[in-house]
């Protein structure tokens, strides 16, 4: 399955994509997408890296995002491990995501 993510093509069927198709990918596409979309590829872009640095392959996009929801995101913006300074800071991306989650229980 190919999916359109802006200008590059995210395969999603491969288990593995190089660190060079996530930066391309992200650097391509991020500045028109939404907010949650732009967390979750700050999310992605953060295990990718980590991955890399560790010698490993990082999965594909699609692969990456299937099982994540916003508390899974919550938990990494509050751990600081994503940066969202673009997105108006930690506080707000966190407000943001605590609203999804509010809003996904009534």
């Amino acid at each position: 399955m190919i999916q359109n993510v802006g200008v590059i093509f995210i395969e999603s069927d491969k288990r593995w994509t190089t660190i060079e198709e996530v930066r391309k990918t992200i650097e391509s596409t991020y500045d028109q997408c939404q907010v949650r979309t732009k967390i979750e590829l700050k999310a992605w872009s953060h295990h990718a890296e980590n991955s890399h640095q560790q010698g490993d392959y990082p999965i594909p996009f699609q692969d990456y995002i299937k099982d994540k929801s916003d508390e899974e995101y919550l938990r990494q913006v509050e751990l600081g491990l994503l940066d969202c300074k673009d997105l108006g800071g930690r506080e707000k991306v966190s407000a943001y995501l605590k609203k999804r989650i509010k809003m996904k229980h009534l």
